[in-house]
């Protein structure tokens, strides 16, 4: 533990609000009508060396941008102190705001307080407000800590002597806290025009809800929309040029191939500061767009997922009649298993395949709905893949994806299912019941209820299976009716995946062209016969 009042050459300062003053200038100096703009900097080497991919910038460049703020530069840096300064100096002469993700926990190579504080010439302070909310938190003393003459620090101070919870508030000495109840326990740390978030994605999404207060530009909107077509670049070509031509001083167009992607080949964008513009842009393309080519495609499907599950139920929109029986009863069994067992009791099992797509999606809603503002520690939902042997890669890569498209803690084990499940419940002793995609017409399956414990001689937990009397269409019907996303193997004629030793195209799907002799596979999606569904495993 640091003995404070023994540390030589301790300057005393008081709190100040310079970030305000720097905030409200920042505005009032600048015409309203022109760009605020913003620099996003990642932090870390595990980001730099590859060893995890990078959501942060993504994310960040998508709030900013939908608060009105164009993002100029993003850069990808290594935990460096100087390279950390350098940068941190550069942007925030050069940009409105800054955001910076990464580097401010408790470790040795979280330095990026201390690296800011160099590269903004300022000193290191215990902040009063973190100390406090520190030593509650971890239930740490601070021996000798006056809140009231809080001490600095050189940005060059060796932190090793610190306590490694206390190291998180050695902030710049001018930094700003952003409390927000109901957003996150600890508040945003802002230096002159520098937020400073967490790398931990869902960390950071909850300190981006600051920047809807300190960021957005109030005269200035991006106005944007888009279409998305089964055509590719080079067919749309003349048509886009066209537009350019057209509107092209008012609205910018942009074409956005994708390959493989299930619901559409090509996303078109438009954006201006004029609606009228913009609407005009959108309603001469797709008038001069193929009527067959664009297809109706919802790219927030998973942040609309309770508003859309609640559209179904009420009897809202196309195919309402054939979904709604289905999902309101999957959903009333979710929300049975919410109020019987408590967040940390409950997990769903995921192995990547359409039923557990579907049913994940419809437990996200209901997790959403009933968790929507806490801040609860650890009520992130819970998922368990237990990996079988010589799985797909195309599968490996969707659950990885899945994980981070819905902000899962997931849990993988090695196979069987019986030894996986023991494993998991053994290292997770607190659960008591699991969410599956299982189906009447699974193997084993046909007298199953919607809950019931696990049989005799396997780990006891509760099984729920709240899609157990979807059918094959209906199941298909949810997925691409609400845009979700799906592992790609479905779309090459795989009706129900298992390992690669076991698992074929559905023969049933198979297409021959007559003038090549070339085998192709139609899309899972287009099987007519239910009872075909497993007819690819072997």
């Amino acid at each position: 533990m640091l003995r404070l009042l023994a540390k030589p050459n301790v300057d005393i300062v008081g709190k100040n609000s310079w970030g305000l003053h720097y905030f409200r200038r920042c505005f009032s100096n600048r015409s309203m009508s022109s760009k605020c703009t913003a620099g996003i900097i990642i932090i870390g080497d595990e980001i730099t060396k590859g060893k995890v991919a990078d959501t942060n910038s993504h994310y960040v460049a998508q709030k900013l941008y939908s608060l009105g703020v164009d993002v100029r530069k993003i850069s990808v840096i290594p935990d460096e102190v100087d390279v950390i300064a350098e940068e941190v100096a550069l942007f925030s002469k050069k940009f409105t705001h800054v955001v910076t993700a990464g580097g401010i926990g408790p470790t040795h190579d979280d330095i990026t307080y201390q690296a800011i504080a160099h590269g903004l010439q300022e000193r290191l302070i215990l902040l009063p407000d973190l100390v406090a909310l520190i030593k509650s938190h971890f239930k740490i003393t601070v021996p000798d800590y006056d809140p009231l003459n809080p001490p600095t620090f050189p940005w060059d101070v060796e932190t090793t002597s610190f306590d490694p919870a206390l190291k998180m508030a050695l902030v710049p000495a001018s930094s700003r806290l952003h409390h927000a109840n109901g957003v996150s326990v600890f508040p945003m740390v802002q230096v002159n025009n520098v937020y400073i978030m967490p790398g931990i994605p869902q960390y950071l999404k909850r300190c981006c809800r600051h920047l809807e207060i300190l960021a957005r530009n109030p005269d200035y909107a991006f106005l944007t929309n888009e279409i998305y077509v089964q055509t590719d670049e080079v067919r749309l070509a003349p048509i886009l040029n066209a537009a350019v031509k057209q509107f092209g001083a008012h609205v910018s167009f942009g074409s956005y191939p994708v390959i493989g992607h299930s619901y559409y080949r090509t996303k078109l964008t438009m954006e201006s500061t004029n609606q009228a513009r913009l609407d005009a842009a959108y309603q001469y393309l797709s008038s001069e767009l193929p009527a067959d080519s664009i297809v109706s495609y919802d790219p927030m499907a998973i942040e609309r997922a309770a508003e859309a599950i609640q559209d179904i139920i009420g009897g809202k929109g196309a195919h309402h009649h054939e979904l709604q029986v289905p999902v309101s009863n999957g959903y009333q069994t979710i929300e049975e298993c919410l109020s019987r067992y408590q967040p940390s009791e409950v997990c769903v099992s995921f192995n990547g395949g359409k039923d557990c797509s579907a049913l994940l999606h419809l437990i996200h809603a209901a997790w959403t709905k009933r968790n929507k503002g806490s801040t609860t520690d650890g009520l992130r939902l819970r998922a368990l893949y237990i990996r079988g042997q010589d799985p797909f890669p195309e599968m490996e890569q969707f659950i990885e994806d899945t994980r981070q498209r819905y902000d899962l803690e997931l849990w993988t084990v090695p196979g069987p299912v019986r030894s996986g499940l023991k494993m998991a419940l053994n290292e997770h002793p607190e659960i008591k019941a699991i969410l599956m995609g299982t189906r009447r017409s699974d193997p084993h399956s046909a007298n199953l209820q919607a809950f019931q414990m696990t049989d005799d001689g396997w780990p006891s937990v509760m099984r729920v299976s709240p899609i157990l009397d979807w059918s094959y269409q209906q199941v298909w019907l949810f997925l691409r009716q609400l845009n979700l996303p799906y592992c790609n193997l479905y779309d090459k004629g795989y009706t129900s995946v298992g390992n690669r030793g076991n698992t074929q195209p559905n023969a049933a799907l198979r297409v021959i062209d007559p003038a090549t002799g070339l085998e192709t596979y139609r899309p899972a999606y287009l099987l007519h016969d239910c009872m075909a569904e497993r007819q690819g495993r072997l």
